[in-house]
């Protein structure tokens, strides 16, 4: 049998598998994959080159028989999943298979580049009946060998709408009811509903179409009496898809349905077209109705994909386990392969990707571990070829690998131009030209010879070779030199070029006037391209670099942003329209958040109604704000605005969308500020958020000044401070105007919980009985007015409170919040996504116990219970050195004091002695949110605090959940706290004289380590030395009794032996009275008493220091088995720079694609290093300002990052058809034509 479909020839193969090694090599995320991974891959939908948009994680492949077949160089698969029921083409050629061998273990498989995602329509000349909505093509890159595999997706034919519909009896019953209504005597032979099951009538229909073979359309009455009871219009636009379409019967006048005839029955059947869309409905139809007659396709996948691998002679499971997804992942492997396929993909990768070599060496390494000694030597020898290879000498393997040659294969400058003609000929585009001309110039660097310039375009056909232009200031430098040497590449813009040269010429001896020239072949190839706006940016900041030292901000320049062809998949960025740094981190952030992108998008479907009533029962946030209509005003506008920028970022071709300066003046600003706002040319002061404070204490009276109730009160607070958390202390920048908290009222349990109400702020040139068209006027006047581009500088947690007061304002409320003592609360889908019920504790401690901060003398009876909805939890660095802003201990202005976050978080959530030890408080969380808010503290009063924190990627919150008296997260809290308590004494008794050498302490230091009350002795005589030391070693015997109840709490036994390893005293006063006459004139006897406490102070401070260790390993160690509570990292916003001005960016994490995205205003950029690599970068610093996280098991449902959108196309089934000529045919009631 012939191949049904085209088979490419040789030269068309080559190019698509040079395009997929141009990929492996150079590209972002190659995502190389062995074809039994790559299997495993599609089957899990976890291909990311194939958009399935489906929930299903693993299918289960069926086989539609009549559009598959098999020939000797190609088979073709038509599969429908039995779980999702979508349906897959796939197409294999093996024309150019190398045999299994040492170098080719397996076929190694890389996206080739023929990918595309369409609607149906889209494509000039496409058949009506294509329903692709994704394809990708995979070629091997192992050796000479072409295999390659195409894979289209097509979605269900019969919709969740439609199927729902198919299994409801109830619909069938009802139209029984209508149709006995409307015409009993007509429907009396119907009198039940059993066996007019809707999907059996279809498949009827569909399966007489498909047999028939007729030249004219069937037809089938609307008023049938089986059609008209069981499809009635129910399923019209199905129909339709199927290829139905509407006319009148021609006997009797009636409307009826024709089902055209398909393309008549052949072997196998051709997809795209009416006949194959019409089997695979009647797949469909026996998947969810019919069960079992369906065909099970997985030896045909593995003989399709070519999947079969032998596994290890000699399995270990236990070491399967042990194998790292991440590094099977990057070879392409799976865990049961021999170790010789290890090394194998781990050489053939490093060939691929130089770049990258040893991370594939590594892995494989790591794979094989000690099971086989052979293949572990092999990449150890394959890898001492490189141990000392330098960057230039990669850069040139990578070029000899882009032309599929080795540095070693003796290839001539003449075999490189000869392949250069070859390949430009075959490879068209632009694209390959300028990257083939960046290897060549490498390739004739290594040799000694111009290749470049010995490049005769005549031979190509063409006037001149694209990148061969010379600059117009040289002539001498190439656009790939030129590319080269700014380490960018020609379609860059001119914005992110500048970025390049502004790290370039910090450079030490950089030779500026090669930027120059750089700069300007650059410019001129711009200009050439027909893009003089970005020719004269590049120009411009040319021109900078001769006259000064600095870089020039490009100016915004609206709708005119270049597309970065380089990069289309790359999510938009946002313009910077003037200090909005902050307000674009953040509007990238919440557009990447699902909820807040669906309230924005769908705003009608949640908005609130805009009048007096509704609004004034509207309460908001964590305090039950009320609302006024001049703020729900306020707040639609923004959202409406929102939308529109939102719209933007999903259609735009460009690099770039542009908020509008109305949205960035209403982002600034609370709805208060912008209503009391009387002069627009001064911006309004912006609060400092308020440092922790207590909770209020009930008056004392008892004995023991404690009271005897338990007070419970949400937190009440003014609507400006309301815009932060109230754990929170200042903003990173700098505010003159304090702000006081307002008192926190003490109800008692069975007491109303208070509901705060704010004031009315009404504007005081809007009459009260104007008209609501009046006031959306008036408010719209004051959020457009402005004198300026910008805003001023702005602290992201000031703006995140006025961006989410703002959507709550705009939406309804879903109801009362859940917590009981929540009730006067309104909870809305932003409470419910991003708020923590916090609850804060007030306890009395026991009497007659040591008030020393351990947690021992807790008792368990709280004074105050204070619950407060927050909308972030603040995270606490270690604290800034004594050196102001900016002269701190490296030049990032951070004193390397770094702390991890949970160590940052435990000082919100800390045990706190208060009232002389009377009483105590803390924090626990009531309720978690799926988006869970960190503000790490940067500001303090000394400036920034830039110390490091250092963010993990999976963050466990148990620690900090509420829990009842004797549970086991309460326990642990308690001994945590204790073990700290416990550390810091601790950290005061370790004696300096043991933390450096003898050698550099003088005797005042060890004598003063002992105590420092006995000073001066420098002046004492020997006995009064000796009185001294008496008094000293008695106190530090003392102090070395741990206190026992501590350590039972603490689950540690006491250390008493410490005290037992102190000299007697008698012992240490004859080493004083030998030391008194023994001691030379010349040497004071103070030295020899140092020496003295230093050999008696030396035993009990490594005892010290050893249950240090002990109390720390037993403190980080105490939660490991508490991991109920999984967050996962979504987003970090930084900010760099101090508390007056900086910049602010934001990191995002694609979770579907595991890369990150940073959003630096215009400018994204993707990383896929992974998430170690990105945190691992960002934990070296104090960027980190703002942390995202999200709930693991529901990251998906949260979070994405939207890809751009494609304009609608045009649907086929709405093409008309006219009335044809009907053939009479035999019929059956209900199922053949019928005239009625």
């Amino acid at each position: 049998m012939e191949p049904l479909y085209k088979l490419d020839d040789l030269a068309e193969l080559r190019r698509l598998q040079w395009q997929a090694r141009l990929s492996l090599q150079l590209g972002p995320d190659p995502h190389p994959l062995t074809s039994p991974m790559f299997l495993r891959d599609f089957l899990a939908s976890k291909l990311p080159v194939l958009d399935v948009h489906s929930d299903c994680a693993s299918h289960e492949l069926l086989e539609v028989g009549s559009q598959s077949y098999y020939t000797e160089h190609q088979n073709f698969l038509s599969l429908t999943c039995n779980r999702c029921r979508y349906h897959f083409h796939i197409t294999n050629d093996s024309q150019h298979v190398e045999s299994w061998g040492t170098e080719h273990r397996h076929h190694m498989l890389v996206s080739c580049g023929e990918r595309s995602t369409y609607r149906a329509g889209a494509k000039a000349g496409k058949s009506p009946y294509d329903d692709t909505t994704s394809h990708a093509r995979f070629i091997c890159v192992a050796g000479d060998c072409l295999f390659n595999i195409k894979i289209d997706v097509v979605p269900w034919r019969l919709s969740p709408v439609d199927v729902a519909k198919l299994s409801d009896k109830n619909r069938v019953e009802k139209n029984l009811r209508l149709a006995l209504a409307e015409d009993e005597i007509r429907y009396s032979g119907l009198k039940s509903a059993t066996n007019l099951g809707s999907e059996g009538i279809l498949r009827t229909y569909l399966t007489d179409a498909l047999k028939k073979n007729l030249d004219a359309p069937l037809m089938v009455n609307k008023r049938n009496k089986r059609f008209f009871v069981s499809m009635r219009s129910d399923f019209d636009a199905l129909l339709r898809f199927l290829g139905f379409y509407e006319g009148i019967d021609p006997s009797t006048g009636e409307e009826c349905w024709y089902i055209p005839p398909p393309e008549q029955e052949k072997e196998p059947t051709r997809v795209r077209t009416l006949r194959a869309r019409m089997e695979d409905a009647v797949m469909e139809l026996e998947i969810l109705f019919a069960g079992g007659n369906t065909v099970n396709a997985w030896e045909k996948l593995l003989a399709t994909f070519q999947a079969d691998y032998p596994t290890a002679s000699t399995p270990n499971l236990a070491f399967i386990s042990t194998v790292s997804d991440d590094d099977l992942n990057l070879l392409g492997c799976l865990a049961h392969y021999p170790p010789e396929f290890f090394s194998w993909a781990a050489i053939l990768l490093s060939k691929r990707r130089p770049r990258d070599r040893n991370e594939y060496l590594d892995a494989g390494l790591r794979c094989i571990a000690n099971h086989s000694e052979d293949a572990s030597i092999e990449i150890i020898m394959y890898r001492s070829r490189f141990d000392n290879a330098t960057p230039m000498e990669i850069k040139v393997e990578e070029a000899y690998e882009f032309f599929n040659a080795s540095p070693d294969s003796g290839m001539t400058s003449d075999w490189f131009l000869a392949r250069y003609y070859e390949m430009a000929k075959s490879y068209a585009p632009d694209e390959f030209k300028a990257q083939a001309l960046q290897q060549l110039e490498a390739i004739g660097n290594h040799l000694g010879r111009d290749i470049v310039s010995e490049l005769d375009p005549k031979i190509l056909g063409h006037a001149e070779i694209p990148g061969l232009a010379l600059s117009g200031s040289s002539g001498t430098m190439s656009l790939s030199a030129a590319a080269n040497f700014l380490e960018v590449e020609p379609s860059y813009t001119a914005e992110i070029i500048r970025d390049f040269v502004e790290r370039l010429i910090r450079k030490d001896n950089i030779d500026r006037g090669r930027v120059i020239e750089a700069l300007n072949v650059l410019s001129d190839h711009k200009r050439k391209l027909e893009n003089p706006e970005e020719a004269n940016e590049l120009q411009k900041i040319a021109e900078f670099v001769k006259e000064t030292d600095f870089m020039p901000m490009l100016i915004p320049q609206p709708h005119s942003a270049p597309i970065l062809l380089t990069l289309p998949v790359t999510p938009p960025g946002l313009k910077n329209i003037g200090n909005t740094c902050y307000l674009n981190s953040l509007l990238q952030y919440f557009y990447n958040v699902k909820v807040v992108r669906d309230i924005v998008l769908n705003f009608d479907d949640v908005k609130l109604e805009l009048d007096e009533e509704t609004v004034a029962r509207r309460r908001t946030g964590g305090n039950g704000t009320s609302v006024n209509l001049e703020e729900a005003i306020v707040a639609r506008q923004f959202v409406e605005m929102l939308q529109g920028l939102f719209a933007d970022l999903q259609t735009t071709a460009q690099i770039a969308a542009q908020p509008s300066q109305k949205l960035a003046n209403t982002a600034l600003s609370s709805a208060r500020d912008i209503l009391d706002r009387q002069s627009q040319n001064i911006p309004p002061p912006l609060p400092a958020r308020p440092s922790p404070a207590p909770p209020a204490i009930p008056q004392a009276n008892n004995d023991n000044g404690v009271s005897g109730q338990v007070n419970v009160t949400v937190e009440s607070v003014n609507d400006k401070l309301e815009l932060a958390s109230s754990q929170s202390s200042q903003t990173l920048v700098d505010e003159s105007e304090d702000v006081v908290m307002a008192n926190t009222e003490s109800k008692t349990p069975n007491e109303d919980t208070p509901v705060s109400q704010s004031n009315d702020v009404k504007m005081e040139d809007v009459a009260e009985s104007s008209s609501l068209d009046a006031k959306f006027a008036e408010v719209s006047r004051r959020l457009e007015h402005s004198d300026r581009s910008g805003t001023a500088q702005q602290d992201v947690g000031e703006i995140i409170g006025n961006i989410l007061e703002h959507f709550m304002r705009a939406i309804r409320s879903d109801g009362p919040m859940g917590l009981s003592e929540l009730s006067g609360l309104q909870a809305d889908k932003i409470t419910e996504t991003f708020f923590t019920t916090i609850v804060n504790y007030t306890i009395k401690t026991k009497k007659g116990q040591p008030t020393n901060g351990s947690v021992t003398p807790i008792e368990e009876n709280p004074v105050n219970v204070e619950i407060v909805p927050e909308r972030w939890i603040t995270a606490y660095p270690e604290e800034v050195s004594e050196t102001s802003e900016g002269t701190n201990n490296n030049a990032d202005g951070a004193s390397n004091a770094r702390c991890t976050l949970v160590e940052a978080l435990d000082r919100y959530f800390s045990y706190e002695p208060i009232d002389d030890g009377n009483r105590a408080r803390y924090s626990s969380i009531r309720s978690l949110p799926p988006i869970l808010h960190i503000c790490i503290q940067r500001s303090t009063p000394k400036g920034k605090n830039k110390n490091p924190v250092i963010i993990p990627e999976v963050l466990y919150l148990d620690r900090y959940m509420e829990a009842k008296d004797g549970y086991p997260v309460w326990i642990a809290r308690k001994r945590t706290w204790a073990l700290k308590e416990r550390l810091k004494e601790l950290g005061t008794k370790i004696h300096p004289s043991n933390q450096k050498s003898k050698a550099n302490q003088g005797p005042e230091v060890w004598a003063n380590a002992v105590d420092p009350e006995f000073k001066d002795f420098q002046m004492m005589d020997a006995q009064e030395l000796q009185n001294t030391t008496v008094a000293a070693i008695e106190k530090s015997k003392q102090e070395s009794h741990l206190d026992k109840p501590f350590l039972d709490d603490i689950g540690l036994q006491a250390k008493d032996e410490l005290s037992n390893t102190l000299d007697p005293i008698e012992s240490i006063l004859s080493k004083m009275s030998k030391a008194t006459l023994d001691s030379p004139a010349d040497e004071p006897l103070s030295d020899k008493l140092g020496d003295i406490l230093w050999e008696t102070a030396s035993p009990l401070d490594v005892g010290t220091l050893e249950e240090v260790l002990e109390l720390r390993q037993k403190e980080e160690t105490t939660f490991d088995s508490m991991k109920s509570e999984k967050y996962a990292i979504h987003a970090v916003i930084c900010h760099r720079g101090g508390t007056a001005a900086g910049h602010y960016w934001v990191w995002i994490r694609d979770f579907k694609r595991n890369v990150w995205y940073r959003y630096n205003d215009e400018t994204v950029t993707e990383d896929s290093r992974g998430t170690e690599a990105v945190l691992d970068d960002l934990n070296q610093t104090g960027d980190p300002y703002y942390v995202a996280y999200v709930r693991d098991e529901m990251k998906d449902d949260l979070v994405d990052v939207p890809q751009r959108q494609k304009p609608e196309a045009a649907d086929p089934s709405t093409t008309t058809h006219e009335t044809p000529t009907v053939q009479e045919v035999e019929t059956i009631e209900g199922v053949m034509p019928e005239l009625i």
